[in-house]
């Protein structure tokens, strides 16, 4: 029986009168590869920051550890650091090399100190195929490479789910497969993620789970093969047969 990681219970948000996700409920439970699929503005990216606290819910529960961390109470960098989260924009600081992109939020955050953080650095640098690029900044880097170094950054500190939202939706055609051949290899080794994304055979491929939304709701949800292969809903085999 896998280890239940997070719950969403009935999670709705609203911006203004807009509401944006209705009454999402579903649970991730550990080595778990959750795809989110759907067309711009079915509520995908949102739910996401909600799960990051980048938005605050306006009404439901998301329970980490059975824990409600939509409390206004609970301590927000601290929870990131166990859900961490890799972003299209990759969010690099720009005056920081890349080995200080991936040692900043130990230091700050973790209260680690330099050189066990330096050494987890290069370690995740080196599996993502970006240590020979230590002493750069992220200006002298392609876009996947920037990606790259972002999921370094967020692997060191060691998270315990990682959310992807539409990791390569900003890169170059050429630049994408590099990036989700490292996000492959993180699924095989048993890391919990959720991931926004539009790349199908991805989806298909590396997925446990895929959840289709459309209108701020789940509208179907289940294995790779139910989703792609045996689609019920109307919406999603509209929206499969556009894709794909």
């Amino acid at each position: 029986m896998s280890e239940k990681i997070l719950e969403i219970r009935h999670l709705s948000k609203t911006f203004g009168t807009n509401l944006v996700l209705k009454d999402i409920d579903f649970t991730v439970n550990s080595k778990d590869v959750t795809c989110i699929i759907g067309a711009s503005g079915s509520g995908k990216s949102t739910l996401l920051r909600c799960l990051n606290l980048l938005e605050t819910p306006t009404t439901g529960e998301i329970l980490y550890h059975g824990n409600n961390i939509a409390d206004a109470k609970v301590n927000a960098p601290k929870y990131r650091s166990r859900v961490g989260m890799v972003f299209q924009s990759f969010n690099l600081f720009n005056n920081m090399t890349v080995l200080e992109n991936c040692m900043v939020g130990q230091v700050k955050v973790l209260k680690k100190g330099k050189e066990e953080s330096k050494q987890k650095a290069m370690y995740y640098l080196e599996k993502v195929g970006m240590a020979p690029y230590i002493n750069a900044k992220p200006r002298q880097l392609s876009g996947g490479q920037k990606q790259r170094v972002a999921i370094a950054r967020a692997l060191a500190m060691e998270p315990e789910v990682l959310l992807f939202d539409e990791p390569t939706s900003a890169l170059d055609p050429q630049m994408v497969g590099e990036v989700l051949e490292v996000m492959r290899k993180l699924a095989k080794e048993g890391l919990t993620m959720i991931i926004v994304t539009h790349e199908m055979a991805f989806a298909r491929e590396v997925a446990s789970r895929v959840i289709f939304m459309a209108d701020g709701k789940i509208v179907e949800e289940g294995t790779p093969s139910e989703i792609f292969d045996n689609p019920k809903n109307e919406r999603l085999k509209q929206f499969l047969s556009k894709v794909i």
